[in-house]
């Protein structure tokens, strides 16, 4: 089953967004690709569990535009060099933009009956 799309008119809208459409459209496939991640196999049914979706995609989207372009990546790293490319993780664990992006869709979703409790 398809996941509902989510426009910058539901974003501007119901959800209340502050984003520009294009700030909005350059952060919503990563946006709804880590709200699918934390779904799971999960579909939304119904107008409620619908509302919720997109609005962990909304919540996503904003995480993903305050980070910027680079959509977190590198923020781990100790030490980078471009040359020869080499990059030193500093810590093991899930990076902040991970972090505040779990939280924000979490959030979203509470009491939905869309955060995936499977093994995936």
């Amino acid at each position: 089953m398809a996941l509902p799309e989510v426009t910058y008119e539901h974003y501007r809208g119901c959800y209340g967004g502050a984003l520009g459409e294009e700030a909005f459209n350059a952060s919503r496939r990563a946006a709804a690709a880590s709200v699918a991640d934390v779904i799971g196999f999960n579909a939304p049914e119904g107008a409620y569990q619908t509302v919720a979706y997109r609005n962990a995609v909304c919540a996503a989207a904003d995480v993903d535009a305050a980070y910027g372009a680079s959509g977190g990546i590198g923020e781990n790293m100790a030490s980078v060099a471009i040359g020869a490319f080499s990059a030193t993780l500093q810590g093991e664990g899930a990076s902040a933009y991970d972090l505040d992006m779990r939280r924000a869709i979490r959030r979203e979703l509470q009491g939905s009956g869309l955060l995936y409790q499977g093994i995936g």
